[in-house]
């Protein structure tokens, strides 16, 4: 027995390089106790080549000792080399009693230990005692950042690539976009009715407009973007679709003269004709053909006819309501960073923002297409990920550091799929609005952690389990994905980045467990 520790402790120092080619993934499933391992390497077929596979651990240590008798070649058959492999042990309660059960697989070993308690129960939670570990996996939640934020006195942004800044001066005022569609609630709460009530829901529509409109010195807070004036920001001027270089006017954003805005008007694409230009042609005059205004007191039985005074200041408000604002009531103007479908319109075009030092790509800003082809609204949506509220990226004091675009896409799948029951979405470019991939949900309650075995000098580390969510990737060109659930549109820009990401998460897994019904199996941190 003290001749086959000595050989595993000598082996572990001759092997160090060996060790390094050998991957382990840890796996749990919400309210699962149990704990899947993993363990491959690229050129090692575990069945044929790790005889007398033995797996023990070291509770002290919260490591894993994982050895074999390698016998790669009949050569090496007759000398006994024995390989040993250290496997840091996630931070969970394990239950030491239970037997630990392994096999090995073609192209892997797989290790299976038993939990007492499942990695997401609140007792195992308190039990994650480093700071850093439990800021990293902390959700995205947006009254976090705008309290911080209201809280810091001033607050400058800054470039994440280079760390330029990008605002003229600090900004002191931050409010939350709503991420609903207020027309629908207003409608809901007061009745669609076109007085009483009825105009107290339009005049909640018409100050939310108000409310949420970009303007200089006002921080506009999403979920995944921050939506400032380019007056707020240095060297900024918003270009055309062709190039050419404009300063914003409100005036590109003409107004309707006549009647009133349509309560509950939503444009789809089969009718976008109608809202181009917000009803108007390129000379600023109401098109009566295709205008979404309309007079009330001309539709039968409304009772305006009744109370001609009970809606006429609704009447007058609505009447100032220029074409950006049409465009925010109709959600066209929401959080680019994923639309769903029904907040893309072909009236509206994105234009990518670049940071003026380094030419990183920070977000981008509304658009019109055609003979309107200039800014919308002179705002640019600065996406979350691509910015720091600090000169060093990364500090305490950054109010973003937990933000990358893998989390912010993964946050907005997750809740996409709970609001439409969806597990099947497209993605496609916002901008051309050609397919980009597919993905497909398949577990959006995993915790994960990978990394390449040590060798026993090293000193042992915590090892913290990730909250991921389980994808089946494929291209567009793929025939796997036969049912569509949801559309959603991204830049071309960031889509070709998580094409990455998901493609070399898949590498996590052995080549066995990376594919299923022909479709790429990965995963995407939440």
């Amino acid at each position: 027995m003290k001749n086959r520790s000595r050989a595993i402790s000598n082996s572990m120092e001759q092997n160090s390089k060996t060790q390094r080619t050998w991957r382990y993934t840890w796996e749990a499933q919400s309210h699962s106790p149990n704990l899947r391992l993993f363990l491959f390497d690229s050129k090692t077929n575990p069945k044929i080549h790790c005889k007398s596979l033995n797996v023990s651990t070291i509770v002290g240590k919260s490591q894993l000792l994982v050895t074999w008798i390698n016998e790669e070649d009949e050569e090496a058959a007759s000398k006994e080399e024995i390989v040993s492999l250290l496997v840091p042990i996630p931070r969970v309660l394990l239950d030491t009693e239970s037997p630990v059960n392994f096999k090995a697989l073609d192209d892997h070993i797989e290790v299976r230990l038993v939990l007492l308690l499942p990695v997401d129960h609140p007792l195992v939670s308190d039990f994650n005692l480093v700071t850093d570990s439990r800021e990293k996996s902390a959700p995205l939640v947006m009254g976090y950042d705008l309290k911080t934020l209201s809280l810091m006195g001033g607050v400058h942004f800054y470039c994440r690539s280079c760390s330029n800044r990008l605002t003229k001066k600090e900004l002191l005022d931050f409010s939350e976009m709503p991420s609903i569609n207020w027309r629908e609630s207003a409608d809901n709460w007061f009745g669609t009715c076109c007085c009483s009530f009825g105009g107290i829901s339009e005049k909640m529509v018409v100050k939310y407009t108000n409310s949420y409109t970009c303007s200089s010195g006002l921080c506009l807070l999403s979920a995944t973007t921050v939506l400032l004036s380019k007056d707020d920001l240095v060297e900024c001027i918003l270009s055309e679709k062709g190039g050419t270089e404009v300063e914003f006017e409100s005036s590109l954003a003409l107004s309707c003269d006549v009647g009133v805005v349509e309560p509950g008007s939503r444009i789809s694409e089969g009718n976008a004709e109608s809202h181009e230009s917000g009803g108007e042609n390129v000379c600023g005059q109401v098109d009566e053909s295709k205008t979404r205004c309309i007079d009330k007191a001309s539709l039968p039985g409304c009772c305006v006819h009744d109370s001609p005074d009970s809606n006429e200041s609704v009447q007058l408000e609505e009447k100032k309501l220029t074409l950006d604002k049409k465009f925010l009531l109709d959600g066209f103007l929401e959080d680019v960073f994923m639309a769903k479908a029904s907040n893309v319109s072909k009236n509206v075009e994105w234009i990518e923002f670049a940071c003026p030092e380094c030419s990183s790509p920070l977000g981008a800003y509304p658009s019109g297409v055609g003979s309107n082809g200039k800014p919308i609204d002179g705002g640019v949506r600065l996406f979350k990920c691509y910015i720091s509220t600090s000169s060093t990226t990364g500090e305490s004091s950054d109010v973003f550091r937990k933000y990358t675009l893998e989390r912010m896409f993964t946050n907005q799948l997750v809740e996409c799929s709970k609001e439409e029951l969806s597990f099947h979405v497209l993605v496609k470019d916002l901008t051309t609005k050609s397919p980009l991939f597919n993905i497909v949900i398949l577990n959006p309650n995993t915790f994960s952690s990978t990394g390449l075995c040590s060798s026993q000098d090293e000193p042992g580390s915590a090892l913290e389990l990730s909250a991921i969510v389980k994808v089946l990737f494929s291209d567009c060109n793929s025939s796997v994905v036969k049912k569509i659930d949801e559309e959603v549109y991204i830049l071309k820009g960031q889509g070709e980045e998580l094409i990455e990401l998901i493609t070399n998460a898949s590498k996590f897994l052995p080549s066995s467990c990376s594919y299923l019904q022909g479709a790429l199996v990965s995963s995407m941190h939440l």
